[in-house]
């Protein structure tokens, strides 16, 4: 299957799979309980059925058993459906991670799109403006050269002071020996 071929991203397909994943977790915990119940009530309840005569319980605690196997069936239903529903969660989350993903992907290159369109409008104007000839500075009764003005970034942030190499105005740096000299 050729690129050209695969259909659009959806994010609907995505969302109605995290929804499944959902449904079906709270489907798989609500059985296990159910299950859990009614299997510790069967079991709970041997006392009173033709097998409860050889067993040492005495028939007249079936009621009793009955609920105790109710009761610890539908423990064991309960831990068994919470962590078995707690992988379909874990699908619905990936699901629904898969889709933020994509929304910040998409939020990204749409960002990126119009910083790119930014850029080229101002290279635009950049080429566009006429040269404005350099008029020799006037003099100041100062000694000290004044400070420049912060400049401006595209994005209303003033710009870091950017380095200056003076050339010619301090004597010749050597770099450092390559080996330590005695």
């Amino acid at each position: 299957m050729a690129a050209h071929d695969l259909p659009d991203f959806d994010p609907r397909v995505l969302e109605r799979s995290a929804e499944a994943a959902y449904r079906r977790a709270n489907a798989i915990f609500t059985g296990c309980v159910a299950g859990g119940v009614v299997l510790g009530t069967m079991f709970g309840a041997t006392p009173l059925t033709p097998i409860g005569a050889h067993w040492p319980i005495p028939q007249a605690f079936g009621f009793a058993t009955m609920l105790l196997g109710a009761l610890l069936g539908g423990v064991v239903g309960y831990v068994v459906g919470d962590t078995r529903s707690a992988l379909c969660r874990l699908q619905g989350q990936t699901a629904l991670a898969q889709l933020e993903g994509a929304k910040h992907a998409r939020a990204m290159a749409d960002a990126m799109r119009e910083i790119h369109e930014i850029h080229q409008q101002i290279r635009g104007l950049a080429h566009a403006a006429p040269a404005v000839p350099e008029s020799p500075p006037a003099r100041r009764a100062q000694s000290s050269p004044p400070e420049p003005a912060p400049e401006q970034s595209p994005f209303n942030l003033p710009a870091l002071p950017a380095l200056r190499v003076a050339a010619g105005q301090s004597p010749q740096v050597k770099p450092p020996p390559v080996t330590p000299s005695s």
